[in-house]
């Protein structure tokens, strides 16, 4: 009897040796949950909050020369622009919707550079890639989509309101044709 109860004794005390073990796991758990937890919200807040509030961060005011801009995701950085060709068809203005999605627009070039190495490549990929510039709205010139009119670098083949590239050059149709696209925004300062 003895034995007996000597034996219920440490495995009661051994019962709950494990029980405190699991509850102070417990614990653990969830404080270390909380700490996580807070480290992300506040990484949230440091990176996020500034540009959903209009404040700016001392990076964004910062200037930077041409070299030292920087093109992220896979965008091909041409002068201080950043393009990227997506190769997904849609409608000119479905297309002009989807750059903004990437804080872009349809492709803007104003240099030659520009123009050559972006010919280059939709030749290579031998398609046809909308870009900004449109008559829409009764105008008889065209504009990119952020109004400014555009330098006559290549000439427009008149066929339509807005204006696609191709491997022969320019040309227009309409804007509800689908095709793929070039989105282009300036590089940022690192």
């Amino acid at each position: 009897m003895m034995i007996e109860n000597v034996y219920r004794a440490s495995h009661t005390s051994h019962v709950l040796g494990h029980q405190r073990t699991t509850f102070d796991g417990k614990k653990l758990l969830t404080l270390w949950t909380l700490l996580c937890g807070g480290v992300v919200v506040l990484l949230w807040g440091f990176f996020s909050f500034p540009r959903k509030f209009g404040a700016s961060r001392v990076v964004r005011n910062k200037t930077c020369d041409d070299e030292t801009n920087i093109c992220t995701n896979s965008w091909l950085k041409i002068n201080q622009n950043c393009f990227f060709l997506f190769q997904h068809k849609n409608a000119w203005l479905s297309a002009q919707e989807n750059c903004q999605r990437y804080e872009a627009n349809l492709a803007k070039f104003t240099t030659k550079t520009e123009l050559e190495t972006l010919m280059s490549h939709v030749q290579a990929l031998r398609s046809s890639f909308w870009i900004g510039l449109n008559r829409r709205n009764l105008r008889t010139y065209w504009v990119w989509t952020d109004e400014s009119v555009y330098n006559n670098l290549k000439k427009v083949q008149d066929h339509g309101d807005c204006a696609f590239m191709h491997k022969n050059g320019i040309d227009s149709t309409n804007c509800d044709d689908l095709r793929d696209y070039i989105c282009s925004k300036v590089g940022q300062c690192p």
